[in-house]
């Protein structure tokens, strides 16, 4: 797994809090945390590896922040509010007291391409890479560094409106959905699907 350098590229601040969305928060932190004690995003040095969002607009987002670390009750500042993304200086516009995650683009990319989609869970899975194929997931093609634009346009090349799950090649997986629910419910279906293969041999 890449190491951890942060985020690359430029968050510019325009508010220190936002208006909280109490019922969107649970949920995404329900999962947040849920996904922390399955192993899916693994700990390390500064934070845990893997990122949650949903959406809030049509280009907004409530994000967890860089380097968060899943708690079980929701502290809000776990969490920014992406507002926007000035493609010209790569600069993403967000509100909040804490740096957003560094695969903002990543989630903001797919917002924007699919409509329909409401939330987005990033975590880390050694078996999920290794089993892929097995488990007939979508995979990107080219592995790119995290936090990068390369990455997530990388996503949007092998997804489509009926997309709920993929790998990024050497990286991770993603788990879509049209409320945060049903994002979060595709991993434990994926999971239970790894675990009876394993079982199998």
């Amino acid at each position: 797994m890449e190491k951890y350098q942060g985020v690359k590229f430029t968050c510019r601040q325009i508010a220190g809090s936002f208006m909280t969305a109490k019922e969107s928060l649970y949920h995404l932190n329900r999962w947040a945390y849920l996904f922390s004690q399955l192993g899916l995003t693994p700990i390390h040095a500064e934070g845990a590896y893997g990122n949650h969002s949903c959406r809030t607009g049509i280009s907004s987002f409530f994000i967890t922040k860089s380097g968060m670390i899943p708690t079980e009750s929701v502290d809000e500042n776990n969490f920014a509010h992406i507002i926007d993304f000035e493609e010209s200086s790569n600069a993403l516009l967000f509100e909040g007291s804490s740096t957003p995650s560094s695969e903002s683009l990543l989630h903001g990319l797919i917002y924007t391409s699919n409509p329909n989609i409401q939330a987005i869970l990033h975590g880390h899975c050694s078996l999920f890479l290794k089993h892929a194929v097995a488990l007939d997931l979508p995979i990107t093609k080219t592995f790119f560094p995290y936090g990068t634009r390369e990455l997530a346009e990388s996503a949007l090349d092998i997804m489509n409106t009926s997309t709920r799950f993929f790998i990024l090649r050497d990286h991770g997986f993603v788990s879509l959905g049209e409320n945060i629910e049903e994002a979060g419910n595709v991993t434990p279906d994926i999971l239970g699907n790894l675990l009876q293969l394993i079982k199998n041999g």
